[in-house]
């Protein structure tokens, strides 16, 4: 997917990893610029960031990894500064860094929850206030923000990152309707379930399992069932060619469902009632002793 167009310069976040590593990688093949951002590139992800630029010089394309930390609003306007210091222009935002937290909501840690918004939403909205004049004074550019498909569908244990998600899918929508009237696109790309490190060294949770009274059996069913949730043939290049097609594109969608059932989900998040809906999803996922009566 993807090179079809004239070579855009793209600011990838969260490149470390999952979707934004290969979001960068398969931009760079399709011939953009890619300047791929990612936190502490010189210590904990110095493998990465070599893994992206060797991998742009061995192939000849268009890959520099900048350090930008989302948490942090004056990393993330040095990251975004550098990009245009260089190229004179930003073409694509992909808003991608973020990562999964779980726990029942009776389980709020401030901290926790503070820090899960500030990468998943804040680090977002920070992003898109540092690239935005620059699309403005262009009246052009796309910003692809990645939610998910648990931005539309909510799950137990997981109401925290359904919130940073719902959060996402909101301020999108509002921003669809900003940006077009400076000649810029907007879309979110929601990815069911793959396997990236969303359930792996990139989760947290809120509260150890054996901490949260009567749900510790829910939460414990869930973490040790949450392979049901993903598709074992799937895998974050898929989303990262969806992506890429995005790009491509000269009038994108705005929702982009990624996924074999992401569409299917989607469609019964609108149409059911909610009790309904989560009754569904328990014995789809093979949550359902998450909602028996607990002893």
């Amino acid at each position: 997917m993807g090179g079809t167009t004239a070579s855009k310069v793209a600011f990838v976040t969260g490149t470390s990893s999952g979707f934004g590593y290969h979001t960068a990688r398969q931009l760079a093949r399709d011939g953009h610029k890619v300047y791929a951002s990612m936190r502490d590139p010189s210590t904990r992800n110095k493998t990465r960031k070599e893994e992206l630029e060797n991998f742009g010089k061995e192939n000849g394309l268009g890959i520099k990894v900048v350090e930008c930390d989302v948490t942090d609003t004056a990393s993330v306007d040095a990251a975004v500064k550098a990009v245009v210091d260089a190229e004179g222009r930003i073409d694509v935002l992909v808003n991608n860094a973020g990562y999964g937290i779980y726990g029942p909501l009776e389980a709020y840690d401030d901290a926790k929850a503070r820090h899960a918004f500030d990468t998943n939403v804040y680090g977002y909205i920070r992003a898109i206030r540092a690239a935005m004049p620059h699309m403005r004074k262009q009246r052009s550019g796309l910003i692809i923000n990645v939610s998910s498909v648990l931005g539309q569908l909510g799950l137990p244990i997981m109401g925290f990152y359904n919130a940073s998600k719902f959060a996402v899918e909101g301020l999108s929508e509002a921003l669809l309707g900003e940006c077009y009237l400076f000649g810029i696109n907007v879309s979110v790309v929601e990815p069911h379930m793959f396997n990236t490190n969303f359930a792996g060294p990139s989760a947290k949770m809120m509260a150890d399992p054996g901490e949260t009274g009567e749900y510790e059996k829910a939460f414990r069913l869930l973490l040790e069932k949450q392979g049901n949730l993903v598709n074992p043939k799937s895998g974050p290049e898929e989303v990262a060619r969806k992506i890429a097609w995005v790009v491509g594109k000269k009038k994108p969608p705005f929702r982009v469902p990624v996924g074999k059932n992401a569409r299917r989900d989607m469609f019964f998040a609108k149409l059911l009632d909610p009790l309904m809906l989560q009754k569904i999803a328990a014995k789809m996922y093979g949550l359902g002793e998450a909602f028996k009566k607990m002893e």
